[in-house]
């Protein structure tokens, strides 16, 4: 019944015009190879590309919000001008576009979760007002779709409602994460009058003592909670942001986060995998997934979804799986930290740059090279052991000349199956 209700979803989808005319006119402007020419290959592969995609659509689950339909949290809702635009980047010509971008607004804040990825970072003045409100232009101006506006806490910045509008306005879908700490009703109204489109709030167990103790702040459990509960009322797409450790998958807490989702009326519940960098990247070996665990978690983000009950899951070893879209960290993604520094994502502590001291698009550019396209595997799950022997005691992230010496001398490897079957006309020659 569900791959009976989905399909018929799918069809509507593709007779809407808001949604269908950017997509399709794309499609005709590009061959087989990024060529413009209509070549016999052509609509083979598109039949190919829309085959894929039919199979993929059917281990995730169509919902609707505000008048929009969303997959995940990954990806911008349609139809809408950050969906428009992820096609409009996929145009051969020119550098690389970006699809997504993480804003680390500061490094401050309440609580101190043991596995936070900014543990360890070099300390620097932050960006401020004027400074990230340039960063922000720039991202619009490299294509980006998605914007995510992280931290440390971001609820901690009194600036946060001008700088989701400048995000929001500039053309991107807007993501918030945040503890829920000091997330009050007004001020998650005040973020949504400004654009924001989805607020996901960092809960990673269902019991209270254990959240409060893993926090190290009394109350934590009861502040996401109540920020949860005020998201969903402002109307913001609502979504458990949890991060996924051994432990957590070992005690089936994966589970019953998704019953908490489902008694709280949330749209989803992302389970982040815990990634060796920040504070488990020297110590945190024994706190890092299974492969057995992995393929659980990915057998649970299709088998609920499938059921279509409760929130979706959206869980990133599935997402970023070899049989998707793999590894974009400096392919698709950036993430600019509170300092300046950008980086491939907010797990891989390489530094291409300071946005304090050039242009964003040479930054970019210089990732993208050393990075190389798209890769089957996670970046830093590979590289930590390197990146590791390449900190020297100087906290991340690495220098410019280190960072690109530890990319480009990084394996290369095939494509994930989404690039090779859907959009590799797209990377030649980029």
């Amino acid at each position: 019944m569900v791959h009976f209700r989905q399909t018929i979803q799918i069809l509507r989808m593709l007779a809407d015009p808001r949604i269908a005319r950017v997509p399709f006119r794309i499609l005709r402007q590009i061959g087989p190879r990024g060529g413009r020419q209509r070549e016999s290959g052509t609509w083979r592969e598109r039949f190919r590309a829309v085959a894929f995609l039919w199979r993929w659509l059917a281990d995730q689950r169509l919902t609707r919000h505000r008048g929009q339909w969303v997959i995940h949290s990954f990806l911008p809702p349609f139809p809408g001008r950050g969906f428009d635009r992820t096609f409009e980047n996929l145009l051969p010509g020119g550098p690389r576009r970006l699809h997504s971008a993480f804003l680390a607004l500061t490094d401050q804040c309440p609580a101190d979760c043991s596995y936070c990825s900014m543990k360890n970072r070099r300390p620097a003045p932050p960006l401020n007002r004027e400074e990230w409100l340039g960063v922000i232009e720039q991202v619009h101006g490299l294509g980006a779709s998605l914007i995510g506006l992280t931290g440390g806490e971001p609820l901690l910045r009194p600036d946060l409602p001008e700088l989701v509008r400048a995000a929001h306005e500039g053309g991107a879908e807007v993501v918030l994460f945040t503890s829920g700490l000091g997330a009050t009703p007004e001020r998650i109204d005040q973020l949504c009058d400004a654009g924001l489109w989805a607020m996901g709030v960092s809960l990673d167990r269902t019991s209270a003592e254990a959240v409060d103790r893993a926090c190290r702040v009394p109350g934590a459990f009861d502040a996401a909670l109540a920020a949860l509960a005020a998201s969903r009322r402002s109307g913001l797409y609502t979504f458990i942001s949890a991060v996924a450790d051994r432990d957590l998958v070992a005690s089936g807490e994966h589970r019953r986060l998704h019953e908490l989702g489902r008694r709280l009326g949330i749209h989803e519940l992302r389970l982040t995998e815990a990634m060796p960098c920040g504070g488990l990247a020297v110590d945190g070996q024994d706190r890092l997934l299974t492969p057995e665990q992995v393929a659980e978690l990915r057998q649970f983000h299709r088998a609920t979804n499938r059921r279509g009950r409760g929130p979706k899951v959206c869980a990133s070893c599935e997402v970023e799986s070899p049989e998707f879209i793999g590894c974009v960290a400096g392919a698709f993604h950036l993430y600019v930290d509170p300092a300046g520094e950008a980086c491939p994502c907010d797990f891989t502590p390489l530094g291409f740059g300071n946005v304090r001291q050039e242009p964003l698009d040479a930054i970019w550019r210089r990732m993208t090279q050393a990075m190389g396209g798209p890769r089957r595997g996670c970046f830093i799950h590979e590289q930590a052991a390197t990146i590791r022997r390449h900190a020297d005691g100087r906290g991340y992230p690495l220098p410019r000349e280190v960072s690109c010496h530890v990319a480009a001398q990084a394996p290369r490897t095939p494509l994930p199956d989404y690039f090779e079957c859907v959009t590799r006309q797209f990377l030649d020659g980029r």
